[in-house]
C-alpha cells in the first residue's frame, strides 16, 4: 500500500514541474519524499530581479505540491506529516538529497547533479 501512495505522490508532483523525486526511509520508520524543482543557481547580483522572481515562483510551486501530497497522505491514514519547503529555516535537506541520489556534494557546498548542475531547490515531506 505504501508503494501505491508513493507512486501517486510521484504522479501528482509531475503537475508541479518536479524535475527529481525520490523516497527514502530514515530513522527506521520515518519516510521522506524529496522533490527538486528547477531554479537557476546564477548569482543573484547578476540578474537580481529575474532570479528573485524565479525563486519565488518555484517556492509557490513547491508549496502547492507539498500541500496536495499532504492531503493524499492524510487520506491514506498518516497522522504525523511534516513538510519542508524551499525556504525552510530549520534543518538542512542537502544530506537527504545526497542520500536520495539527487547529486553529490560540490566544492561550493551545493548539491551538484549530472544533468541539472546545482540549478534546483529542494523540498520534502516527512511521514
Amino acid at each position: 500500500m505504501k508503494k501505491d501512495i508513493i507512486e501517486t505522490i510521484y504522479e501528482i508532483s509531475e503537475e508541479f514541474n518536479v524535475i527529481m523525486k525520490n523516497h527514502i526511509v530514515i530513522n527506521k520508520d520515518l519516510n521522506v519524499i524529496l522533490f527538486a524543482h528547477y531554479c537557476s543557481s546564477e548569482l543573484f547580483y547578476k540578474h537580481f530581479y529575474k532570479i528573485s522572481k524565479e525563486v519565488f515562483q518555484v517556492n509557490n510551486l513547491a508549496k502547492r505540491n507539498l500541500k496536495v501530497c499532504k492531503i493524499v497522505l492524510k487520506k491514506a491514514g498518516y497522522k504525523k506529516i511534516y513538510t519542508k519547503g524551499v525556504f525552510s529555516f530549520y534543518g538542512d535537506l542537502r544530506p537527504l538529497a545526497v542520500k536520495a541520489n539527487f547529486g553529490k556534494w560540490g566544492e561550493n557546498g551545493l548539491i551538484v547533479n549530472d544533468k541539472y548542475g546545482s540549478n534546483f531547490l529542494i523540498s520534502a515531506i516527512f511521514f
